[in-house]
């Protein structure tokens, strides 16, 4: 855990977003505009899943979710708003 050196209450640390390292290699080197395209496909489907009711839906909307989030990390990793290191306290990549 963490201390802000100017408040005394810890910061809460994210959980990495666990993500495929053959997906990540594939979006890192494919065209921009299949990423971009990906990234509104999932921002689509989630929106459309609104108001999960049961923990499956929930847990589904989750990985989505985090699917979405490790999109536009790498996006912003392409475009060079985001390092290398910063990228690696977000996202975890995993083998299938």
């Amino acid at each position: 855990m963490l201390l802000c050196k100017c408040y005394t209450y810890p910061i809460k640390q994210m959980a990495l977003i666990p993500y495929p390292i053959n997906t990540f290699n594939h979006f890192q080197n494919c065209l921009p505009d299949i990423l971009d395209e990906e990234i509104s496909r999932t921002s689509i489907r989630l929106r459309l899943r609104n108001s999960p009711q049961t923990d499956e839906e929930r847990r589904l909307y989750q990985e989505e979710l985090d699917r979405l989030s490790a999109l536009k990390y790498i996006s912003q990793l392409r475009k060079g708003k985001l390092s290398k290191d910063d990228f690696g306290q977000k996202v975890e990549l995993t083998a299938l």
